[in-house]
């Protein structure tokens, strides 16, 4: 069990801190860029749901409203 907790270490960090000798400063780079679109892929999916779902509502409303003669 104690074998485990010693090689853990190693395996849990980053990479730059696994990888000292190699040049890892593209990979922090790249790993930062895809988080960044991740975060806004994300955002965009979440903002396109309640827009959908807006003009849903909206339709629906309008429908409503003129089969019962009060759109006005």
């Amino acid at each position: 069990m104690a074998v485990l907790f010693w090689t853990a270490g190693p395996i849990l960090a980053c990479a730059g801190c696994r990888e000292p000798g190699e040049d890892v400063e593209s990979a922090t780079v790249m790993a930062g860029v895809a988080y960044s679109w991740t975060v806004l892929f994300m955002l965009a999916v979440v903002f396109s749901l309640c827009g959908g779902l807006g003009t849903y509502m909206w339709k629906t409303i309008k429908a409503v409203d003129s089969r019962h003669g009060s759109g006005e």
